[in-house]
């Protein structure tokens, strides 16, 4: 019987390593080099609003905070 326990491993479900890997894959890639292409891709929409004349504040205020929050999260999380 003691041998059956030192042979036992975890159960499967308190094994979190893929959901662990899957979010960890996730942050890298908002905050790697796909984030920072997608932030210039909105920070030039918001540039051509602007050239043409048809930007809304509100709309450019919204891409501005947004990528302070994605860029700033890592800094954010690591304060709490």
């Amino acid at each position: 019987m003691l041998a059956t326990f030192v042979v036992i491993s975890p159960a499967a479900a308190q094994d979190l390593s893929p959901v662990t890997t899957m979010l960890t894959s996730i942050g890298t890639a908002l905050t790697g080099p796909v984030g920072r292409a997608l932030g210039l891709v909105a920070l030039a929409a918001v540039g051509i609003l602007f050239l043409t004349g048809r930007m809304n504040w509100l709309y450019a205020g919204s891409v501005v905070v947004g990528l302070v929050i994605l860029f700033g999260a890592a800094t954010i999380l690591a304060g709490f």
